[in-house]
């Protein structure tokens, strides 16, 4: 018994003392960013996952910011200029089969205005995982594959949202529309 509320103070005290470090630091949970635009347009598929993925973390950050069907009716525009996903083998057994494939997804993008100034430079942002392969498993490493396809979309798109929501972002649209 002395021994378990021994531990459970240990612990206790070591959540006491990262809490404090993070308060300390400056630490905060990002929540709601008030963007100075109030409408984005993108031609990024509203349908495909990847979309949703973007247009959902935009909705939950800010709430007041919508989504127009057109780039003349939005202050911010995001050009998707390339969307493309890769396939590579990595390695052959002695029979020549595949061991292991490198999956690949490349994200081309840009950001601007509506008077077209850009905001963000053509960017491309990557992403790549290797997959082990047997073809005696193909339909479940295909499953697989889909859901790696699938983490990376995410991924690219919460960088793509990192980007938008940036300080700098934020302060480079204020400096070229002062009303905001």
């Amino acid at each position: 018994m002395l021994k378990h509320f021994l531990t459970t103070r240990r612990y206790l005290v070591g959540f006491l003392m990262l809490s404090l470090l993070l308060t300390g630091c400056g630490f905060k949970m990002r929540g709601q960013t008030d963007l100075p635009f109030t409408s984005i347009y993108s031609n990024i598929s509203r349908n495909s996952s990847f979309g949703i993925y973007i247009y959902r973390l935009l909705k939950a950050s800010s709430p007041k910011t919508v989504m127009v069907d057109s780039p003349q009716q939005a202050e911010l525009i995001i050009t998707q200029l390339a969307l493309n996903r890769t396939r590579t083998e990595v390695s052959l057994d002695a029979d020549g089969a595949v061991e292991e494939y490198e999956l690949g997804l490349t994200f081309q993008f840009s950001v601007s205005d509506i008077a077209g100034n850009v905001l963000i430079e053509p960017t491309i942002l990557t992403a790549s995982q290797l997959l082990p392969y047997d073809e005696q498993e193909s339909s479940a490493k295909s499953a697989e594959m889909v859901l790696i396809y699938n983490n990376m979309e995410k991924s690219i798109a919460e960088r793509l949202y990192r980007r938008i929501t940036s300080e700098d972002l934020i302060h480079r649209y204020r400096q070229l529309n002062p009303s905001k």
